[in-house]
C-alpha cells in the first residue's frame, strides 16, 4: 500500500488542475431519490484493487485530523448535501459515518463530460473516499478502475490537505 502522495501511478499535483470538482446539489440528490434511484458506493480505501490510501498524519500534514478535513470541506463546499447528515437530525442509525459529501470531478476543458461521482466522508474516524454511481436497483456491484481510483484519491488528498482561507479574519486553516 502506498500513501497517495508517493504512489508511482498518481498524477502530479499540477495535472490535477485539469479537473473541476463540484458538489452535487442537495436538490439533485433528492430528485434522484424521489425518482427511485439509489446511490451505490465503493470505498476505495477498503478495496482490494486499490493499493493506495490518504495519509492525514505525517511531516507534511502534522496538523490534520478528520475534524480539519470536515472544516475544509465546509469552507469549500458548504454543509454536507445529504439530508440524513444535516445538523440537528437524528444520526443514531449510523455505523461509521457522520458526514458525507457527493462530489463530481470532470475535465475542465470538456464541460459536457459526465465526470466521475465520488463521496468524501469520515470512515471509522479516518477519511473515506468512495466511487459512486446512481442506479435504479437498491444494491449492486460498482466496477472500480484502479487508475481512476488513484486519480480520485489524489484529488481528494489535494483538496483536504491544502489549507483554506477562513471567512473570518483571513486566516488559513
Amino acid at each position: 500500500m502506498f500513501d497517495i502522495r508517493e504512489h508511482p501511478d498518481a498524477p502530479a499535483p499540477d495535472e490535477l488542475r485539469q479537473f473541476i470538482v463540484e458538489p452535487v446539489p442537495p436538490d439533485e440528490i433528492q430528485a434522484r431519490r424521489d425518482a427511485g434511484e439509489h446511490l451505490h458506493e465503493v470505498n476505495l480505501l477498503d478495496h482490494d484493487a486499490v493499493d493506495a490510501y490518504i495519509e492525514l498524519e505525517g511531516p507534511a500534514t502534522a496538523e490534520i485530523d478528520i475534524g480539519t478535513v470536515l472544516y475544509r470541506l465546509v469552507q469549500l463546499f458548504g454543509t454536507p448535501p445529504f439530508p440524513e447528515f444535516q445538523a440537528g437530525t437524528d444520526i443514531s442509525w449510523r455505523e461509521d459515518t457522520t458526514f458525507k459529501y457527493l462530489l463530481e470531478a470532470r475535465p475542465a476543458d470538456d464541460p459536457d463530460d459526465a465526470g466521475q461521482l465520488f463521496t468524501v466522508h469520515d470512515w471509522r474516524v479516518h477519511l473515506g473516499v468512495s466511487h459512486a454511481a446512481w442506479a435504479t436497483e437498491p444494491a449492486g456491484d460498482l466496477a472500480i478502475d484502479p487508475t481512476e481510483a488513484i486519480t480520485t484519491l489524489a484529488l481528494v488528498s489535494n483538496i483536504v490537505t491544502e489549507p483554506v482561507e477562513c471567512e473570518y479574519g483571513g486566516k488559513w486553516f
